[in-house]
């Protein structure tokens, strides 16, 4: 269902409204989320700089976890 009080931005295209690329707010809300959230642990599969957990990382070393590339096993420890 959609949320009825979302409304799309008016000036979305407009030169005023700050650009951001997507890696940029996923480093970002991920901080955030850790911020809020002491249980939230990330973990990155060889990409950390380029989506941006580099952030995450900086500020939450204890729970960040590398796992080089390795998605399977990745996969394994988010679920255990």
């Amino acid at each position: 269902m959609l949320n009825p009080n979302l409304k799309l931005n008016l000036e979305i295209f407009s030169s005023k409204l700050e650009q951001k690329s997507s890696r940029d707010g996923f480093g970002e809300g991920l901080v955030l989320a850790g911020e809020l959230n002491k249980n939230v642990v990330a973990l990155c599969a060889d990409v950390t700089e380029s989506i941006r957990m580099n952030l995450f990382k900086d500020r939450f070393p204890e729970r960040f976890i590398e796992m080089g590339i390795a998605e399977q096993n990745m996969a394994g420890v988010a679920s255990g």
